[in-house]
């Protein structure tokens, strides 16, 4: 299963079924490289630094140097505070570098050693060689696996409630705990939400539009989400936006249904997004399809069709990537939901 297929799989969507790939290797830093300077520049005081979550007790005895990071908002939130790490998650598939256009800016210097993840998780041995004095791994699915061993090499720190299911902002705020940087932890959650709030003020016309996000098989089927506890719908929700009754009432259990094209109307909306893995063929055939083409909120053009780099930003919120998405992609909702009904 592919790294983002698992994070996928833990907010329940794997009926998504995305295509976003961990890499078999990894580039950057070598295993005896100097930890960066950011890391290392102002030591930061109030050690040591105990933080409790869900798989126990972690001490973190003096500022770290060589920190490790298992998910994307661990690694953005240490590199929004200007921490780099000596190794990160690599994610192909958004890019060539493994990087992600939100988080390659704030990369310096010496980069962070590329992490590999595979079906069991991360490498451990890979993580050994780069000798770290910390492991943040609240988005790390296999943690709970991974947990033991890992705590044996350094101070690791895992999930507060669940496999991704803590907010970007309580990861954040942990992760700016555990190296020393509590204070601008709390101002860097309060920076980015301040600018999710400035939205409903710079685009009014969202304000109550229903909406529908999706993503689309190879086969013709739609996975849609549908759960208002889903991180995507909660930020959809912080813009303005609501989730309607028809898709909140889509059978089974998880944070998404899957449709078939019979069943499309359901996604006549205000503003309709829709992920194709990146696919042209696939997106060809559904647009070409008389019954989606045929939907209201298609012929008004009030549909949004999203490629890799706009989809995993809205899946995955950090500290970096939700002022990516209302740079990038809040503009195009928006002109979409101006174009629906009142």
């Amino acid at each position: 299963m592919s790294n983002l297929k698992r994070r996928l799989a833990a907010y329940a969507v794997v009926a998504l079924g995305l295509g976003l790939t961990a890499a078999c290797g990894g580039g950057g830093q070598p295993a005896d490289a100097p930890a960066s300077s950011q890391a290392a520049a102002s030591p930061a005081s109030g050690f040591p630094v105990t933080i409790t979550h869900k798989l126990g007790t972690t001490t973190v005895p003096a500022p770290p140097k060589r920190v490790v990071a298992l998910g994307e908002t661990d690694q953005d939130t240490l590199l929004a505070l200007g921490v780099q790490p000596v190794g990160m998650a690599e994610l192909t598939g958004i890019q060539p570098d493994g990087l992600t256009p939100w988080s390659a800016p704030k990369i310096s210097g010496t980069p962070p050693k590329l992490l590999k993840a595979g079906e069991a998780g991360f490498s451990i041995e890979e993580i050994a060689a780069l000798r770290p004095d910390l492991i943040l791994a609240a988005g790390d699915y296999y943690i709970d696996k991974e947990y033991a061993n890992l705590s044996k090499l350094a101070p690791t720190v895992a999930y507060e409630t669940g496999p991704a299911e803590d907010t970007w902002q309580s990861v954040a705020r942990q992760v700016a705990k555990a190296v020393g940087k509590p204070a601008e932890g709390d101002k860097l959650v309060a920076d980015v939400e301040g600018r999710i709030g400035a939205v409903k003020e710079e685009y009014p016309e969202l304000a109550g539009k229903s909406f529908a996000l999706t993503s689309v098989f190879p086969s013709g089927n739609i996975g849609v989400l549908k759960s208002a506890a889903d991180t995507s719908v909660k930020l959809f929700g912080e813009f303005g936006l609501v989730l309607p009754e028809q898709v909140k009432a889509l059978p089974g259990e998880g944070f998404a249904a899957e449709l078939s094209m019979e069943k499309v109307k359901i996604l006549d909306v205000d503003v309709l997004l829709s992920h194709y893995n990146d696919d042209p063929a696939t997106q060809r055939k559904i647009e070409a399809n008389k019954l989606f083409a045929g939907l209201d909120v298609v012929k008004r053009g009030s549909y949004v069709p999203l490629d890799l780099k706009s989809f995993w930003p809205l899946r995955t919120p950090t500290p970096l990537a939700v002022p990516y998405v209302i740079d990038q992609i809040v503009p195009k909702v928006a002109k979409a939901a101006s174009s629906s009904a009142s």
